[in-house]
């Protein structure tokens, strides 16, 4: 009887496998940006200013964007499923040992933990959907990763809030702790052994496909749309809060904190996204998705808050939709080390995001809303021309 090939065989992945693919993306971003919320009771808690604070954000985001080339040449020297499982079975170790922490300084070190284990997450996962899937189905297997972060970032923030209000903020780790534990074994369970995999003659030889890395243009050309697609992301966000907490608005921290139920609207967007970029290309529905977020931005500068909220939805739409389609292109794009590829990804991503946070505040002080809103339109237009000039037109159709 004949043996069907590792082509064929990959076709038709189970459901389970897609499930955990999901697991996996929600477990990376559960407890990212959970302190995002939890800021007025860590104040009352640890008696710190805003400054010391917001370090619970940084530190983590920092540590990501760090740790990010290394996790890569890891899971291309191991493997995809080791470095995964390890990453997942460690950063929940990590957010279960936050909910210890005695003091801010305690709580921090536990943050930085966090940040460095979720790089093995993404760029491990990443990575074997490229390998593991046939190339007509990766666009929408990762957009079934990105749904699954956007439903993570959105319920950690949710849960945290909750369980804080009710008891405290460590519960609230110690229940997200939990729950990734959880979703660690449904990885486990559900992610088959790697087929498409070749390992790295070693560690030092995947870390020496970083510097080819960035002598690739089309890499290049993503790393840069990555930095930008977080950073577009992080401004409106931090500045639209400012904008809407002021007079005539005056909303208070519960209804800013609503804002970001917008984001939910990726978890439909993206895996919509996946089937289009089947049939039309990446760098055509990346395209679309860049005017949709902008057209989402200029519907900001409307006074109804009610349009307002509208254009925060459409713009939401748009980055979650263009990450994807972003984060499917580079593994195609890596000659030799993908994994390693998608980790260079990662750390432009979240360097952007921390550039996003505070470098627009001069054109806030300066200009208010508007000018923040032309600052995010003039990086989509450059990521927009970026992705025109090096993504292949046919791109979807391999």
């Amino acid at each position: 009887m004949s043996t069907p090939s590792p082509a064929l065989a990959r076709v038709e992945a189970p459901a389970r496998a897609r499930a955990a693919v999901v697991a996996a993306g929600m477990c990376a971003f559960f407890t990212m940006y959970v302190t995002q919320g939890l800021l007025p009771s860590l104040r009352s808690v640890f008696h710190a200013g805003v400054a010391e604070l917001s370090l619970t954000l940084t530190v983590t985001t920092l540590a990501v964007a760090a740790a990010a080339p290394l996790a890569g040449s890891l899971s291309d020297r191991f493997g995809r499923r080791p470095v995964l499982l390890s990453a997942l079975a460690g950063l929940s170790t990590a957010t279960l040992g936050a909910a210890s922490a005695a003091s801010l300084h305690q709580l921090l070190v536990w943050r930085a933990l966090q940040g460095l284990f979720v790089p093995g997450v993404f760029t491990a996962t990443v990575a074997y959907i490229g390998e593991e899937w046939p190339a007509h189905e990766i666009p929408s297997i990762t957009a079934l990763y990105i749904s699954g972060s956007v439903a993570g970032g959105f319920l950690g923030r949710f849960i945290a809030g909750l369980v804080t209000s009710r008891w405290d903020w460590q519960a609230a780790f110690l229940v997200l702790g939990v729950l990734n534990c959880v979703f660690t074994l449904l990885v486990a369970r559900g992610l088959p052994a790697s087929r498409g995999f070749r390992a790295s003659r070693s560690l030092r030889a995947s870390l020496a496909g970083l510097p080819l890395h960035l002598r690739n243009g089309q890499l290049l050309g993503s790393y840069a749309i990555g930095f930008g697609i977080l950073f577009t992301q992080v401004c409106t966000f931090t500045y639209v809060t400012f904008h809407l907490a002021d007079a005539p608005y005056d909303l208070d921290l519960r209804q800013l904190s609503l804002l970001f139920a917008v984001y939910l609207v990726g978890m439909v967007a993206t895996p919509m996204a996946g089937r289009l970029a089947w049939r039309f290309g990446q760098r055509r529905v990346f395209g679309w998705a860049v005017a949709l977020s902008a057209g989402g931005m200029v519907l900001t500068l409307s006074s109804p808050l009610a349009l307002i909220v509208l254009g925060l939805t459409a713009s939401s739409a748009g980055v979650f939709i263009a990450q994807a389609m972003a984060t499917s292109q580079v593994p195609s794009f890596a000659r030799q080390a993908k994994s390693s590829a998608v980790g260079l990804y990662v750390t432009c991503y979240y360097v952007g995001g921390s550039v996003g946070a505070f470098a627009p505040s001069a054109i806030w002080l300066h200009a208010g809303w508007p000018g923040c809103v032309a600052l995010v339109l003039a990086v989509q237009a450059a990521i927009g021309v970026i992705a025109l000039r090096v993504w292949p037109a046919g791109a979807g159709h391999r």
